[in-house]
């Protein structure tokens, strides 16, 4: 347990507050002007004493000297010491010097390690650059034995090492608390120092899970594509690179609401975007059953589940809905669930656009099918309404439209001929049901999207499935996946311009995606290479990149 103690002095505290008050009675209280440029420079480590790589320590106090005052809270919660420490490990503060209190009585021959995590912070609020390592040997050596690599994956990442000493089920290992931990720095870097001989597992995770037992069902994370790590007398390893997967969780029913009338909105905890469309509602009320519920994706919620049902409008107080059979995918499934709604209260709102907000850009393809502006809706659209859509080009010639209902709280519309690029236009669109009746967008129509094409030549002499993903840098919904075919290259075709991360990895399940491990079964993640340069795909231009040997990048 690590704890911190400030020393104020009492007495001397209650006289400056005396003169503090004569001050403000008797003067005019004179101030540096506030505001000026935000802290944004990250602290960092002046001097340590004793020195880290210390040997023979016997347990003294351990001096660190920060550049500029540190966050006391952020010092209590970003220290870790490797191995665990029994008992209390007072520290204590003292604006930019932190002192650690080690205790007299330490294992002999142990390296400890004084991990300084990047949750620390200076008094700004700005955190460490990367994660710092100091230690200190109760013995005559320190291992120098190392882990390095990369992380890639959104968000803040952290790394966790197990030292193995059962090997019977290693899955097990990955459900108690880590041996070491360290951070991942902002450009995906970390570094496991000091590590002895031995056999370890590593793990990368979201870094607000730093330290804790793995959850599978709560927190992302990924293996690398070695089972086990072994680490000779001072060896240092590098490249043990991971791919921070998505979080997994299990697919539940949250809440519900009943707005009145004939419709409502079911709450999940994930994204319900792939859901499969052979998902069965029931509703039950005054010993009726209606399975004839309409129901969609809700256009601003993915995690949300709009409703309808005619008959509601018969109900007054609640009723009951049953969910049957609701899959994303093969994993991700609810089986069935229940819940009881209540009216709390008729919605009599007026029905808003929510989307878009504002004036918008587009950029058109040059296929009339696609280009369409999507137009979302606070609240289902009445069946026997239909709004009034009005297209005009340069504000004042008015172009026929094309109208795709999504369902009713999106509409899709755009001109019936296509977009004139370098051009605007303005969307009216009018109805008593809006909360404003004319509703007007102006739509800026830049140049056609163009489209390029990539091919890298691929030498591999192993039997794999080789792969590569294409991930726009921008718009990361925006990827494509292809696999090495006959000729021993990949092909990519029709690539919208912009700039892009290359993946090259190997499809060893054959599932057309990147696996990134599971603990139990414990499976290695595939392998991958990230290629260390974006690539920029140019429209009307084919791309041919130099041949990637698999060999000579696996490591």
């Amino acid at each position: 347990m690590i704890w911190i103690r400030n020393y104020f002095y009492l007495p001397l505290q209650i006289l400056v507050l005396m003169i503090s008050m004569l001050f403000i009675q008797n003067c005019a209280v004179i101030k540096a002007p506030s505001g000026g440029p935000k802290d944004e420079t990250p602290p960092f480590v002046l001097n340590v004493s004793p020195p880290s790589g210390s040997l023979n320590y016997k347990g003294e106090k351990i001096t660190i000297q920060f550049s500029e005052y540190m966050n006391p809270k952020s010092i209590e919660n970003g220290i870790r010491i490797f191995p665990n420490i029994e008992g209390e490990l007072p520290i204590l503060i003292n604006g930019d010097i932190v002192t650690i209190d080690f205790p007299d009585i330490l294992e002999m021959n142990q390296t400890y390690v004084v991990n300084l995590s990047r949750n620390i912070t200076d008094e700004h609020g700005v955190e460490l650059t990367d994660a710092i390592s100091l230690a200190y040997s109760t013995g005559d050596r320190i291992s120098k034995g190392s882990i390095s690599g990369m992380v890639y994956g959104e968000g803040k990442s952290a790394v966790h090492l197990w030292k193995i000493k059962d090997y019977k089920n290693l899955h097990d290992i990955f459900f108690t608390e880590p041996n070491y931990v360290t951070d991942v720095s902002n450009k995906g870097k970390f570094n496991f120092q000091y590590l002895s001989k031995a056999d370890y597992l590593i793990l990368s995770l979201d870094r607000n899970f730093a330290g804790m037992p793995l959850n599978t069902e709560r927190m992302p994370f990924g293996l690398n594509w070695n089972k086990v790590i072994t680490i000779q007398p001072d060896q240092q390893i590098q490249n043990v690179h991971m791919l921070k997967g998505n979080k997994r969780s299990k697919l539940k029913l949250l809440s519900g609401e009943w707005y009145g009338e004939n419709w409502g909105r079911l709450f999940f905890n994930l994204s319900l975007k792939n859901i499969t469309e052979d998902y069965k509602l029931k509703i039950i009320y005054d010993n009726k059953v209606n399975t004839q519920v309409t129901s969609f994706v809700d256009p601003e919620d993915e995690n949300s589940l709009i409703f309808l049902d005619p008959s509601l409008v018969e109900v007054t107080k609640g009723f009951k809905m049953i969910i049957n059979d609701f899959y994303i995918d093969k994993n991700t499934y609810l089986d069935s669930a229940s819940l009881n709604l209540f009216l709390y209260g008729l919605d009599t709102s007026f029905i808003k656009i929510t989307s878009p907000k504002s004036d918008i850009k587009i950029a058109p393809t040059n296929s009339n099918k696609e280009d369409y502006i999507e137009l979302k809706f606070s609240k289902p659209i009445p069946m026997d309404k239909y709004f009034e859509y009005q297209i005009f080009k340069k504000d004042t010639i008015e172009v026929k439209e094309k109208v795709k209902i999504v369902n009713p709280m999106q509409v899709n519309i755009g001109p019936q001929d296509s977009w004139d690029p370098r051009t605007n236009y303005l969307l009216r669109v009018k109805d008593d049901l809006l909360q404003d009746t004319i509703i007007e967008i102006t739509i800026s129509v830049l140049n056609y999207i163009r489209y390029g094409g990539l091919r890298i030549p691929i030498k591999v002499t192993k039997s794999s499935s080789i792969g590569v993903k294409l991930e726009n840098i921008e718009n990361k919904e925006l990827k494509k996946i292809s696999f090495v075919n006959s000729e021993n290259e990949i092909i990519i075709d029709q690539v919208p311009e912009g700039k892009y991360v290359i993946t090259v990895f190997n499809d060893v399940n054959n599932d057309n995606k990147y696996t990134f491990g599971t603990v139990k079964p414990f499976i290695p993640a595939e392998w991958f290479y990230v290629m260390p340069d974006t690539i920029e795909i140019r429209g009307n231009w084919d791309i041919e990149l130099p041949i990637i040997n698999v060999e000579e990048v696996y490591k």
